[in-house]
């Protein structure tokens, strides 16, 4: 019997041509490590591999050079660093901001005021003499063109620095004057109490209502800007040729209440007088006594 031919050793073995065949591909999506070297060389082994199989030698394969770990943290790592140093700035930021808020160019409080005056207001009469020292006729003037009377001024004494001031100035025309019958006058009176002035005033504001003449056209509110707090009544009479007007005032602050009187009689024909005006006068008078009761 012949044996059958053997198999040259130039043919490549079932077995080697397998193991090329199954040769993996080399990776294209995401091994950025990868580049054409290492695809070449790999090629070149699987060719190797097919011619000398026969021989059982297969060269060494180099492992695939993927990345580095740390080699894509840089960037990240200077973003975090970024993110880190803006939010420490805007802290110091806010903190900066809440030091100086509240505070002006010059570094002082902006609700302080270096006028404003500290602690309650003291009022005292003690240092008065002359009650009418506290009160300035010259807008009588206006409606009346002399004194016609001396001024009239009392001062009670109660106990300490309290008590009770009044004065009253008269002025009136001469009979040589277009209209003789113009008279004016203004009356003031100051209570300097121990904690009863705020009843003081409301009892004058009750009386001046109570007290108003039948038939007369009145008028009245309440007003601040003068003491904590104000009170104006004014009246207008027209009987016959003559026309009466009266405006009170009264105020009261800490432990003093003042009031104010306007009274005017003046001819028909005499330029009318706005109440406004003697509001005007009357609010100053109240301003100015309360002043010269101030304990300095």
């Amino acid at each position: 019997m012949t044996d059958p031919p053997r198999e040259s050793s130039d043919q490549p073995s079932a077995g080697s041509t397998d193991s090329a065949a199954r040769q993996p591909d080399p990776p294209t999506d995401g091994w950025a490590g990868l580049d054409s070297s290492v695809h070449s060389r790999m090629s070149a082994t699987a060719s190797g591999q097919h011619q000398h199989g026969s021989q059982g030698h297969r060269p060494p394969q180099q492992p695939p050079a993927y990345p580095s770990p740390s080699a894509g943290l840089g960037k990240p790592l200077l973003i975090v660093a970024g993110v880190v140093a803006l939010v420490v700035m805007l802290s110091i930021g806010v903190a900066i901001g809440f030091v100086a808020k509240g505070r002006d160019s010059f570094g002082m409080p902006t609700d302080a005021s270096p006028t404003t005056r500290q602690g309650p207001i003291t009022y005292s009469m003690s240092g008065i003499t002359n009650a009418c020292d506290l009160v300035d006729p010259t807008p009588l003037t206006k409606w009346a063109s002399a004194p016609r009377l001396d001024p009239d001024q009392e001062k009670t004494p109660q106990s300490g620095t309290f008590g009770v001031l009044r004065c009253s100035v008269y002025y009136g025309n001469s009979a040589g004057d277009r209209f003789p019958m113009n008279l004016a006058e203004i009356s003031v009176r100051a209570d300097v109490t121990d904690g009863s002035a705020a009843r003081r005033y409301d009892y004058w504001k009750r009386t001046a209502a109570d007290l108003a003449d039948d038939g007369s056209v009145v008028a009245s509110g309440e007003f601040t800007g003068v003491g904590t707090q104000g009170y104006w009544q004014f009246e207008a009479d027209n009987f016959g040729g003559i026309v009466d007007s009266k405006h009170f005032v009264c105020v009261w602050d800490g432990g003093v209440a003042v009031q104010v009187t306007i009274d005017l009689s003046r001819e028909k024909e005499s330029p009318a007088v706005d109440r406004d005006e003697l509001d005007a006068v009357a609010r100053s008078q109240a301003r100015k006594i309360l002043d010269g009761l101030q304990q300095k």
